[in-house]
């Protein structure tokens, strides 16, 4: 019995041994013994028993105890001896797979690139491959891109002027590293030559020279350079970063011949075409000055708001076939006639249908500039009142009817039409007041809308839209030029030659409030704008190409309109302060082709306000001007 107890606790410890240390070699038992040994043990265990029967039962008893306890201090040994080695071996393989894990790889990389990131890092040793990660913001979240098996990668999915941030991780059998240091990067389009400028434009103006061109994409600045021979060589008189240059070293009737040159950090495009001018003494400022005359209308209401909100008087037309005969419209009182270039006046003449709702009008009137018919076809806009809307008198502004403006349903209030030129019925309208520009062909029957430019959008300003008479019908029809209403230059003025499809901004010029207007002396591509916030000047610019390049004529003073004679130059300025209100007209004058010096011989101290529009007429004897001055009434000037 006490054989048998310490069998079975040799085998209970020996169990437990091979159980926590997980030793190999133990049966299912748990003995540590193979079944043959243990068949053994028992066969000596028996013979031992009967040995005891046989001999004295002390002395075999105290035998067989001492057997028992060296066999089991021997199986207890050989167990620890086991449990120890095999410890040992857990140990040395739980270090070796610590070990071969990669580290984390170094000397990250980001080279930008056109639309694309390259990165390189130092290998990791004992990797197999590389996990490679981007981000947009620093820190992560980061996305895996790819993993590749060289230390180097293209990411050619990224986006130009976005910054990202990138790591990489180091991978093998044994597991991933982790994340590198985090670099970061942003692609740039590859920088290039720029193109050569185009348009260069040089005028003598004022004994100066003054010169503009078209930008060229990606110049950072321009080389301007002069000789005074066509064949060279050329000399370089500065580097501006604008599209425009002033020479004042110039001399009296000496010709000068001009190239342009871009350039940006990778170089200097090549000369632009050579343009020449002579510098000529200015042409002198008019030495005798007309007297402007009030001609407002005795029945004419100019002081009190009336129906509509009253501004005065915001336009006034010719008759191009019978030049005798004016029209002006007069807010919320309806539309006035003159016979004789102004002098006197009778109205209202819409008497016929629809009179008293025209009546009710803030707005302005257009007659087409071609027109040949024994009456006129004019043109009703207005903003406000009764009226508001787009209407057609085809008798001379006795008889009106409506159209309505279909691409802008809930908004019919429009400045009233530029005119083609060459087609009475072809119109186009800016809104009063929102961005909208349409186009009609049937003298405003039907409409349909321009596209803009995004830099032409503005928030509640009301734009300026004009024909620019190229001299062909054709083209006439399709370009045009756009002026935005005072936003301190961030939009300027836009022109288009494919009827808006496309636009491009030609000068940060804009316009004042309610009052715009250009002049073309013929149809040689001079045209003059008025205005401000432009980067040649304030004031009067003018164009020798239709309006695709300008300079700064005149001083530097804002002006709302511009118009000429055959002999002279006037510019004003006007706004619509309301009744009561005063505003200088800034009245300037200056002697044909303007780019000599311009005068300013002052206005009537009654004349409290500038206009909003003007027209010039001959009598066969003078030439006349008459402007629409708002709440200022009908102002009419005999040139000398």
């Amino acid at each position: 019995m006490f054989d048998h107890f310490s069998l079975t606790t040799v085998r209970g410890y020996t169990s437990a041994l091979c159980l926590s240390l997980l030793v190999a070699g133990c049966n299912s038992d748990g003995s540590g013994e193979t079944p043959a040994t243990t068949a053994t043990a028992l066969a000596q265990s028996s013979s031992s028993q009967s040995s005891v029967s046989q001999s004295s039962q002390s002395s075999v008893s105290q035998s067989s105890v001492s057997q028992s306890s060296s066999q089991s201090s021997a199986s207890q040994s050989s167990s620890q001896s086991s449990a120890s080695q095999s410890s040992s071996s857990v140990s040395s393989s739980s270090s070796s797979s610590q070990a071969s894990r990669p580290q984390a790889p170094t000397n990250l990389v980001a080279t930008p690139g056109n639309a694309r990131v390259t990165l390189t890092w130092t290998a990791s040793t004992g990797a197999t491959s590389y996990g490679v990660k981007r981000a947009t913001t620093s820190n992560g979240p980061y996305t895996q891109l790819t993993t590749v098996t060289s230390a180097s990668y293209a990411d050619t999915g990224a986006v130009n002027g976005t910054l990202y941030f990138y790591v990489v991780t180091a991978i093998n059998a044994q597991g991933t590293s982790v994340n590198s240091a985090q670099v970061s990067v942003t692609p740039v389009a590859a920088i290039t030559v720029p193109p050569v400028p185009t348009l260069v434009v040089a005028v003598s103006i004022n004994s100066q020279v003054s010169l503009t061109w078209v930008a060229s994409l990606g110049a950072t600045s321009y080389k301007v350079k002069r000789a005074t021979s066509s064949t060279g060589a050329y000399s370089q008189l500065a580097t501006p970063t604008a599209v425009a240059y002033i020479d004042s070293a110039v001399s009296s009737g000496q010709t000068y011949y001009y190239v342009v040159s871009a350039t940006n950090s990778a170089g200097d495009s090549a000369n632009s075409a050579q343009v020449s001018v002579a510098v000529t003494i200015p042409t002198p400022p008019p030495t005798s000055f007309g007297t402007w005359i009030n001609v407002t209308p005795s029945n004419v209401n100019l002081t009190d708001q009336l129906s509509c909100g009253n501004y005065g008087t915001a336009s006034v037309q010719v008759d191009p076939a019978h030049p005798s005969n004016l029209y002006a419209q007069f807010n919320c009182q309806g539309i006035w006639k003159s016979g004789d270039y102004g002098a006197t006046w009778t109205g209202p003449i819409n008497t016929g249908a629809n009179s008293a709702t025209v009546t009710d009008c803030a707005g302005g009137i257009t007659i087409p500039p071609g027109s040949t018919a024994s009456v006129p076809t004019i043109y009703l806009s207005c903003g406000r009142g009764a009226a508001t809307g787009f209407w057609r008198s085809l008798d001379g502004g006795v008889n009106w009817t409506r159209y309505v403006i279909a691409p802008t349903p809930s908004r019919q209030d429009y400045y009233p039409p530029a005119v083609d030129p060459y087609d009475v019925n072809h119109l186009i309208m800016a809104g009063h007041e929102m961005n909208s520009i349409v186009e009609s062909f049937d003298g405003g029957q039907n409409w349909a809308a321009i596209p803009f430019n995004n830099g032409m959008l503005q928030n509640g300003g009301t734009a300026a839209i004009f024909f620019v008479n190229t001299g062909n019908a054709t083209t006439t029809r399709t370009t045009w030029m756009w002026m935005a209403q005072w936003t301190g230059g961030a939009i300027g003025t836009w022109r288009t030659t494919n009827s808006g499809s496309t636009w491009v901004q030609v000068d940060k010029n804009e316009h004042t409030h309610g009052s715009a207007q250009i002049y073309q002396p013929d149809n040689n591509g001079v045209v003059f704008m008025a205005g401000a916030y432009s980067d040649l000047g304030w004031g009067i610019l003018r164009s020798t190409n239709y309006g695709q390049t300008w300079t700064h004529v005149g001083p530097s003073t804002g002006e709302g309109i511009v118009i000429g004679t055959s002999k002279n130059l006037y510019a004003m300025f006007g706004y619509p302060t309301g009744a009561g209100g005063i505003t200088d007209p800034a009245f300037e004058i200056a002697a044909q082709p303007g780019t000599g010096t311009w005068t300013t011989p002052g206005t009537p101290a009654n004349m409290t306000q500038g206009p909003a529009q003007m027209i010039t007429v001959n009598d066969g004897t003078h030439n006349i001007l008459v402007g629409a001055m708002w709440n200022g009434g009908l102002w009419r000037y005999i040139e000398p």
